[in-house]
């Protein structure tokens, strides 16, 4: 049982989206935006909405710290990232969102990168590593499915550059990526599975609101709006008519697939044993390590 995260000082708090990459969580942060949107339309899925951008972003670290992230080693940017968040749960009256593909980690003075004082909860995205492994894939442009097992199965993985527009960040293998996150007690957590949010994606949805926002009563107009807009189809036609910029270069497609099982018709026997194999103990508690 996680014990409640201490408030910060003052002004509001951040709330955690995070995941493994290609888990779901830009899909929940469109559902999000969609839900909290004051009109009718379709929420535009270049625009931030209710979430505040990527939380390893260069702009926030920049604009919070005042500094330019591009001058400091990985190292001394990562020392001051909780600074970020501090400063950004004072300025904000009100609870915001964030988007993390970050491990929770100490650092070197034995505190946490994503701070407990400037934190309201954590909601998890997990996905099948099988099907994540396949979403990388295609998400980094090349397709080979070799090269996306063994970065699922790397502990010293990270994503970004000097030169992108995030700081580069460690996220690890999938299962100490999980585990640094769901094991955690410091931050109050949710895990909400991607085959639950195919599955049921209203009452998915209505659970990560009751979760964050337990003052707030749920309003069923607005959830039955929020999936009708964030469906699969619906977000390929956004990107194919206006483009998505968190799509890579290398990418054809941000929005593929969406479909739980893919891993099915693109991964070898072997390929899909060495997930399971590095991997079997996180699968089998989430209820994947039967999957075929």
């Amino acid at each position: 049982m996680a014990r409640p995260a201490e408030p910060p000082d003052s002004g509001g708090r951040i709330d955690w989206l995070a995941s493994y990459p290609k888990s779901g969580n830009t899909w929940l942060r469109l559902l999000l935006a969609n839900y909290f949107s004051e009109t009718d339309d379709p929420h535009d899925i270049n625009a931030p909405g209710v979430t505040q951008g990527v939380a390893r972003s260069r702009w926030l670290f920049d604009n919070f710290l005042g500094l330019s992230s591009s001058d400091l080693l990985p190292h001394e940017a990562l020392a001051l990232q909780p600074h970020v968040y501090h400063i950004m749960a004072r300025r904000n009256s009100a609870p915001v969102w964030l988007k993390v593909h970050d491990r929770q980690q100490r650092l070197d003075d034995d505190s946490w990168l994503f701070p407990p004082s400037a934190s309201g909860v954590v909601v998890y995205v997990i996905r099948n590593p099988l099907d994540v492994a396949v979403s990388n894939a295609f998400h980094d442009g090349h397709a080979d499915m070799e090269r996306a097992v063994t970065k699922l199965c790397d502990p010293a993985m990270t994503i970004g550059t000097r030169t992108s527009a995030q700081i580069p960040q460690h996220i690890g293998d999938w299962s100490a990526h999980v585990s640094s996150w769901v094991d955690q007690s410091d931050i109050p957590v949710l895990v909400v599975r991607y085959e639950d949010m195919l599955v049921d994606t209203a009452g998915a949805l209505a659970r990560v609101i009751a979760f964050a926002r337990p003052e707030a009563a749920i309003d069923p107009r607005r959830i039955e709006r929020a999936v009708q807009h964030s469906r699969i189809e619906a977000l390929q036609s956004a990107e194919r008519e206006h483009g998505f910029r968190e799509a890579p270069r290398r990418a054809t497609q941000f929005f593929r697939s969406g479909r739980a099982g893919d891993w099915l018709t693109h991964l070898s026997a072997a390929q899909a044993g060495r997930i399971r194999s590095a991997h079997h103990p996180v699968m089998r508690r989430f209820g994947y390590a039967d999957v075929d």
